[in-house]
């Protein structure tokens, strides 16, 4: 059983659905920290502008099932006028604003409900066979790597994938003394965009291409 453990970012890039997709299981893991330089409520879009998901009580003490959307701040209204004003005569800029406009009409309670709805909402829009576990809430309460192994262990996973940059973060022998196999996924990409949010490529791009690029990667221990 192959799993992934990511934190839930905001309309993450095409990476992040690689992930997801070369997995049989990927879980949430919204028990972590805030990081307020991370991408949990911002991301970057076409002329490198930086979209961001207002927020009330954000603090990096907190994890972002504990962290609150501002539903009621001009600053939400103004996020859409953004991606509309950017991507409003793109193909699909109807589909795209679609996903986005579904989660906010969910009323979700914290940051991660809102970017757990999107994920499931674009997973439902490239027909993705993953399996989302939609908290890692209980299932770990060990630091980094006891605790992603605590989790895949849950899972009954055999191997653990995690994106390039946990190279700096995990090593192999950590997870083969608990029977686990470590691989990383490296995006192999050559378009530019595919590094933008991923709202640029719902927007721009037909399911079919989307899904096609969701293959170009490798995997390395």
């Amino acid at each position: 059983m192959k799993v992934a453990v990511m934190q839930p970012y905001f309309f993450p890039y095409l990476g992040y659905f690689q992930l997801i997709n070369a997995v049989d299981i990927w879980v949430n893991m919204d028990h972590a920290k805030f990081i307020k330089k991370g991408y949990m409520h911002k991301n970057t879009i076409q002329g490198n502008q930086i979209i961001r998901v207002p927020l009330l009580g954000a603090s990096q003490n907190l994890n972002t099932r504990e962290i609150k959307v501002d539903l009621q701040s001009k600053d939400l209204i103004k996020l859409r006028s953004t991606l509309e004003h950017q991507y409003k005569k793109t193909p699909f800029f109807q589909k795209a604003i679609e996903i986005f406009d579904l989660a906010i009409s969910m009323k979700p309670q914290s940051l991660a409900e809102l970017n757990f709805q999107i994920i499931k909402n674009i997973h439902s829009y490239l027909g993705m066979n993953t399996k989302l576990l939609n908290t890692s809430i209980g299932m770990t309460d060990k630091p980094r790597t006891e605790g992603i192994i605590e989790i895949v262990k849950n899972c009954k996973g055999s191997e653990y994938f995690n994106a390039i940059g946990g190279r700096d973060i995990y090593e192999n022998k950590s997870f083969l003394e608990h029977g686990i196999n470590l691989k990383f996924l490296n995006m192999t990409s050559e378009h530019p965009e595919d590094r933008l949010s991923i709202f640029h490529l719902l927007a721009n791009l037909p399911t079919d291409e989307i899904k096609c690029r969701l293959d170009y990667y490798e995997l390395v221990s």
